[in-house]
């Protein structure tokens, strides 16, 4: 229960408002078991706090803090006389209230893949336009800026390269120069336009979320059926070592 329980406030808590809650300045920590108690608040609290930071809303969805702490008061002293809910019917209904929230999660998030997807296709549409622009079968393009004319890498290969990542909207989201890594390692649109240069090359890639992240996305900064678009400059590259 315990496990649940935490579980299922940090999954409301990150979606979320809070009311006032009277009473906080009140509070003497006149012995460690006074320091220990508030500094169990303080845990929960800051916990509550960084996952309503953390982004993730479905408006008009609110918490009365004094419910929560009446709740929680009368649950530690076993004050069944003050216990509005029982045990039992709380786990129910935060069960239901948890998946409840979990489904207007994955709406909202449906949503934004749907939203993204059409912005990106709009956006490489016109990019494919663009004098230079190649598209590859897989829908990759592929735009020259320097013609490289050193080694090719090959699957399993590593390299050295500087690249710019961007979403659609011109929004950085990764950037990094002199960095090696093995072309097995990124996501498929990242791989392939590699395949496609040499060593000296400049080139602008551009991906449909597909040959990206995905419907799923990655962390806060590429949302889920992101159109990427890096700027690549291949430095090197490390064959593959020989078994």
């Amino acid at each position: 229960m315990k496990k649940f329980f935490f579980s299922a406030f940090v999954a409301a808590a990150a979606l979320i408002g809070v009311s006032s809650c009277n009473n906080v300045t009140n509070v003497s920590l006149s012995s460690d078991l006074d320091s220990v108690g508030y500094a169990y608040g303080v845990f929960f609290g800051n916990q509550y706090s960084n996952f309503q930071d953390s982004g993730v809303v479905v408006p008009e969805v609110t918490m009365d803090l004094d419910n929560f702490i009446a709740g929680f008061v009368s649950a530690v002293r076993r004050d069944s006389d003050n216990l509005k809910i029982s045990v039992a019917d709380a786990s129910t209904l935060l069960n239901s209230f948890q998946e409840k929230l979990r489904k207007q999660m994955e709406e909202k998030h449906q949503k934004e893949v749907a939203e993204n997807k059409e912005k990106g296709s709009a956006f490489m549409a016109e990019n494919a336009k663009k004098e230079g622009v190649v598209t590859l079968e897989s829908g990759l393009q592929i735009e020259t800026i320097v013609e490289g004319t050193g080694k090719q890498p090959k699957d399993g290969d590593k390299v050295v390269v500087n690249y710019k990542g961007s979403l659609v909207d011109g929004t950085v989201f990764d950037q990094n120069d002199s960095v090696t890594f093995n072309i097995n390692g990124v996501v498929k649109g990242f791989k392939e336009g590699l395949l496609n240069m040499k060593v000296g090359g400049k080139a602008i890639v551009t991906m449909p979320s597909e040959l990206g992240y995905g419907d799923r996305g990655a962390g806060q900064n590429i949302p889920g059926g992101s159109t990427l678009q890096f700027e690549i400059e291949l430095r090197e590259v490390i064959p593959a070592s020989k078994k």
